[in-house]
């Protein structure tokens, strides 16, 4: 083996992205011959990621450990858990790895995780956030206290701390004086060719009409109220196209009940929750993403890697995806009518769109591949 990882997750969902990214950075690190060694939480929602690290060959280590979504006082809680970060501790020792990367999500999550593999002592500890969450901190509850406590803490623990696109990086640096440079280590991803069966639509689905979906969970941050609303402006200004939602989640009951009092007939579906969503990307047109936030969807990045033309508002990754793909459309503003305007323009291109995709699609994967992430990673934690 080449070199020995451990890394522990934030312990956050059991749907999240966050812990998607440590099923693909395993099997990258594997990939360039590394042993990889997971910490993960002995909650019951942790056991799905425990059983396919496992299958990607990972040394999977459970400890009854606290996430933030378990702590009534959040990170304040955290990190005043001297407990938890011994027991974090005592772990890396046992492990003994070269290096250890603790998937901190966001600003506030994880810091005891990274308090305890610092306590340690046995490895150059590394952390990874996806979204720093910091530009509009001033704006929620305490949110300026919050802030002078985590700047005390970010001076006071200094590691190697990753980002996962440059306005995540950026976002991070202009609201913290970090000791020492952060570094950018953009997503990789699968794209091997997806062996399932045909996906089901409406049977009267039947006329040739573009397809715009989107993937992923329904909740407040997705903001798929823009989505429905842009693609009815697009019907409003003669523009005939459908709308598929492939997901679930506590947002359904209200697009849903929207759609139905203003959406044509026949014109938009919604999946449901899928055990393979993936399958769905085959009859999509366009690849719709209104997120109010983001750090660098993997969802985004998988559609793009097959081809698929996208239209996304200007969350954090927009422009590093787009950077890498002509047929990724970013919209000037989040209004409908932007967003709107911007799947029109799409839609009238699409021929072009997906003959750049053709054209730039090995080239898009080879960029975003695994073995690219892992390595980089490597690198910026010091042990390349």
């Amino acid at each position: 083996m080449n070199k020995r990882l451990l890394l522990i997750s934030s312990n956050s969902s059991d749907r999240g992205g966050g812990e998607r990214y440590l099923i693909y950075l395993t099997k990258g690190l594997r990939l360039l011959d590394c042993e990889v060694h997971v910490l993960l939480s002995t909650a019951s929602y942790m056991d799905n990621w425990a059983k396919l690290l496992i299958i990607e060959g990972a040394h999977v280590h459970r400890k009854n450990l606290l996430g933030l979504r378990s702590r009534p006082l959040r990170f304040v809680q955290s990190i005043v858990d001297q407990n938890q970060q011994l027991e974090i501790a005592k772990s890396c020792q046992q492990i003994s790895p070269d290096a250890i990367l603790v998937n901190q999500q966001y600003d506030e999550d994880g810091l005891d995780y990274v308090a305890g593999a610092l306590m340690s002592q046995v490895a150059p500890v590394g952390g990874i956030i996806h979204m720093p969450m910091t530009a509009h901190k001033h704006q929620r509850l305490l949110g300026n206290f919050r802030g002078k406590l985590l700047r005390k803490w970010y001076k006071k623990h200094p590691y190697s701390l990753i980002l996962v696109s440059k306005d995540s990086q950026k976002e991070f640096e202009n609201y913290y004086s970090y000791p020492r440079p952060t570094k950018v280590v953009n997503h990789g991803c699968e794209f091997s060719e997806i062996i399932t069966s045909h996906p089901s639509l409406p049977s009267k689905w039947s006329e040739p009409l573009p397809i715009i979906g989107f993937s992923g969970q329904f909740v407040l941050q997705k903001n798929l109220q823009l989505l429905i609303d842009a693609w009815l402006w697009t019907i409003k200004q003669g523009m005939r196209s459908r709308l598929l939602l492939i997901g679930d989640g506590p947002e359904r009951q209200n697009l849903d009940k929207y759609l139905r009092e203003n959406a044509p007939e026949n014109t938009w579906y919604i999946t449901g929750w899928q055990e393979h969503p993936e399958a769905y990307l085959s009859v999509l047109d366009i690849y719709a993403m209104t997120s109010h936030f983001e750090g660098l969807p993997l969802a985004l990045i998988e559609a793009a890697g097959r081809g698929i033309p996208a239209v996304v508002t200007n969350f954090n990754g927009a422009s590093d995806i787009a950077e890498h793909a002509l047929w990724v459309s970013v919209a000037t503003d989040a209004s409908p009518e932007s967003f709107g305007n911007t799947l029109i323009n799409s839609i009238n291109q699409l021929s072009w769109l997906k003959q750049q995709a053709t054209n730039g699609q090995q080239d898009f994967q080879k960029y975003f591949s695994l073995q690219r992430m892992a390595s980089e990673t490597l690198v910026a934690l010091g042990i390349a």
